[in-house]
């Protein structure tokens, strides 16, 4: 339930004012590196300094990949051109292009969504090796390097209806290090309708297919800009909750991320206006790079300003694609627990029940926080499935399909669903950064661990590895944490300082070993990555002679990456007892 003074907080949001931004922004092609994209931050900065909101510019080196022209004919049995759109990180083709078989691969449309798992071995079994591979699904970078393993030379994309999805197809979550460089994609990768992959596919099924593809990406190093506001708190103003999104687009991008922009906006001003009445700090990020250089902005924020990040943030909230035309089905996510808290605030600002809060399984979006241990939450509204708006195979804008295409205009966006979508982000950010005690709730990361755990082991042969070690501790952990939700309830303003900083540093060890392979100081590939990353190999020893080389080396990382888990699980578990102590 709103309080007095939610409701007059939330009172004064402004949707003409944040309308208005929309509509501007709305007439800027914002591609990465290029004059559209620094006049959409120039404009977002006036408005700032009109507020009185401070902020920092920033401006870095990105390698950003601008895909251009392509083509693709069917060379035999018939000959015919197919309309197509390559993609960022695509490799070009020769200037004559490349010619050969094609061949259809059985994969999931739903790729996008989904980490590599044995996909590789799906394009094997299809016998792409120097073939063109054929597939359902958006051009995502799980399916190209799975295909690109497995030696295609070449992938068509089948969109999900009869409208082109720009996509980015590299692995590499940011700008690319001496290692993740190997896995700038080596194959050429393009799109088409669904209408005109139909033909493909039943060509392919009557027998052999031969297609001539040509494809041209601009992939160079850019300077690319980004803007960071701050409102800074009245009681700890060294802590702060980042609240973030992207201003690059592909085309105009009304719905991807016009309004997300225009409500990171409005907020600044709320929240600068409201500013004596924050406990802690609110930071308001605009990234560049999100479309064309894999979240470069977010990642080099998470490289360049990692010891404040690591010291400070205790929260960070991804919104992307708010106020979206048809979008009723709301929701939220969240890591850490967070998702009582997130569930409550969308009902209590929308007025809606039932609303659905769940913990996210990957990360996308800029969320390039989790290795350091910040965990996110965001709120949501999709397009109900049956609704004329909704898409097939979409990850943004709602589900919408128009979504990263031409189509995504100002008539696609939606006034008063933004301003839902304000109020809810509003009342999460007002919320997190004045509670008492942080949200977060360990038993369920726990019970997450513990259910992980379990998955993996009951996927090792009996005897072969054993991960009872962790399932101990995470049980022991999560009795733990049940006793600090008692100790915490109805703590004083004095004790609640302290007992925050021990909550953080429990938060950044759960979230990081739960999350992320890398850890704090790398980022993961840009694909799904299974929940406790570090242990899903062990299930791989099921399927090896125990007396292999292989099983040996195997069993050997094992071991180290339990010991690896169980003592982050140690260290957790004696910070919750520390708070507890101090609680006490």
């Amino acid at each position: 339930m709103l309080s007095k003074e939610e409701k007059k907080f939330l009172s004064g949001i402004d949707i003409d004012e944040t309308w208005s931004h929309v509509e501007h922004l709305s007439t800027l092609d914002k591609t990465s590196g290029t004059e559209g994209e620094m006049k959409a931050h120039e404009y977002i900065r006036e408005k700032l300094e009109e507020y009185g909101v401070r902020y920092e510019a920033i401006e870095f080196d990105s390698l950003i990949s601008h895909p251009k022209e392509a083509s693709l004919r069917v060379v035999s049995p018939a000959g015919r051109d197919v309309e197509c759109i390559t993609h960022s990180f695509s490799k070009a083709t020769p200037e004559e292009g490349i010619e050969a078989e094609m061949v259809y691969v059985p994969v999931s449309p739903s790729s996008l969504f989904t980490g590599l798992g044995d996909l590789v071995d799906q394009y094997k079994a299809s016998d792409v090796e120097g073939k063109i591979a054929l597939m359902y699904g958006v051009a995502s970078p799980a399916v190209v390097w799975a295909a690109q393993q497995a030696g295609a030379i070449a992938q068509i994309h089948i969109c999900g209806g009869d409208v082109l999805h720009e996509m980015i197809v590299t692995t590499i979550w940011g700008t690319p290090t001496p290692e993740s460089a190997e896995r700038i994609p080596d194959i050429t990768a393009v799109s088409v309708k669904h209408s005109d992959g139909e033909r493909l596919m039943e060509l392919a099924k009557e027998g052999q297919v031969r297609v001539h593809l040509k494809a041209r990406t601009d992939t160079r190093w850019r300077r690319i800009p980004f803007t960071v506001a701050e409102i800074e708190g009245s009681e700890r103003p060294e802590k702060f909750m980042l609240v973030h999104g992207h201003m690059d687009s592909w085309y105009l991008g009304t719905t991807d991320n016009c309004t997300g922009n225009a409500a990171l906006l409005e907020l600044a001003r709320l929240l600068e206006e409201n500013k004596g009445k924050l406990k802690r700090s609110v930071r308001i990020a605009w990234w560049s790079g999100h479309s064309t250089g894999r979240y470069s902005a977010s990642t080099w924020y998470a490289d360049n300003r990692f010891l404040d990040l690591d010291r400070n943030c205790f929260l960070s909230m991804n919104i992307d694609s708010p106020g979206v035309l048809g979008a009723s089905e709301l929701g939220g996510g969240g890591l850490m627990g967070t998702m009582e808290a997130i569930r409550i605030a969308a009902e209590d600002a929308s007025g809606q029940e039932g609303i659905e809060s769940q913990a996210y399984y990957m990360r996308a979006g800029d969320q390039s926080f989790y290795g350091i241990g910040i965990p996110s939450v965001a709120v949501r509204a999709n397009i109900p499935e049956g609704s004329p708006h909704r898409g097939r195979w979409i990850g943004g804008s709602g589900g919408a399909w128009w979504w990263h295409s031409a189509f995504d205009t100002l008539d696609k966006g939606d006034k008063d669903n933004l301003l839902r979508d304000i109020r809810m982000e509003a009342l999460a950010i007002r919320r997190s950064v004045n509670s008492r005690v942080f949200p977060f709730d360990f038993t369920q990361i726990a019970e997450m661990y513990e259910e992980t755990a379990t998955e993996i082991q009951t996927r090792v042969a009996s005897g072969t590895y054993n991960l009872g070690p962790v399932l101990d501790r995470v049980r022991a952990l999560k009795v733990k944490a049940e006793t600090l939700n008692g100790a915490i309830d109805g703590l004083g303003e004095k004790k609640a300082p302290a007992i925050n900083d021990l909550l953080v540093e429990i938060s950044r060890i759960l979230t990081s070993t739960f999350y992320t392979d890398t850890g704090p100081f790398d980022q993961d590939p840009a694909y799904g990555i299974p929940h406790l990353p570090a242990l899903q190999d062990a299930a791989k020893l099921a399927g090896l002679d125990p007396g292999s080389d292989e099983a040996g080396f195997l069993r050997t990382r094992m071991v180290r990456e339990t010991n690896r888990v169980c003592k982050a699980l140690d260290t957790a578990t004696r910070l919750i007892e520390e708070a507890t102590a101090l609680a006490g």
